[in-house]
């Protein structure tokens, strides 16, 4: 994923970030970074963050398809077990045989069909709690590092591109 990659990088850049003689009080302690490549960075992350929710957005369609399938094979199911159930009513016998069966059918249909749609729903679920938990992630990294450059920046001094915000 390109947003691992980039945060990573970002992270390499703070850990990598030249240590200045008066920085290396243990109070103090300060990296400097090289502005031109750390907004270079930002800049990719910000592009990078519309495709993973392209990536979403199409994960949630597929998720939405699967389960109108799922619909449309239950309903085909209960469908056939009403026309099943029809035909078996030729007499009096048959009538309480049939109607048990179709029962039965419909009910294995309407479970069948619950749980392809259940096993959909966890999916696309599970898909979209880990794309939250990604975006969070990313969002902290971002604050913690702005949080990390402003403290950077000595005192009356800002940015060669201004003050970070």
């Amino acid at each position: 994923m390109e947003i691992k990659q980039l945060i990573s990088e970002l992270e390499a850049m703070g850990e990598d970030g030249e240590r200045h003689w008066y920085t290396r009080f243990p109070l103090f302690g300060k990296t400097v970074l090289e502005a031109d490549e750390f907004y270079d960075l930002i800049s990719q992350l910000k592009s990078a963050v519309p495709q993973e929710v392209t990536a979403a957005s199409q994960i949630t369609s597929e998720r939405d398809r699967i389960i109108e399938d799922a619909h449309r094979e239950r309903q085909k199911i209960i469908d056939s077990a009403r026309e099943q159930a029809q035909l078996l009513v030729s007499n009096d016998s048959l009538v309480i045989e049939a109607q048990n069966r179709s029962k039965e059918i419909i009910k294995a249909a309407q479970v069948e069909g619950d749980a392809i749609r259940a096993e959909a729903e966890q999916w696309a679920r599970g898909i979209v709690e880990r794309l939250e938990n990604y975006m969070s992630r990313i969002a902290a990294t971002v604050d913690k590092t702005k949080k990390a450059m402003a403290s950077a920046q000595p005192p009356g001094r800002s940015g060669p591109s201004g003050p970070i915000s």
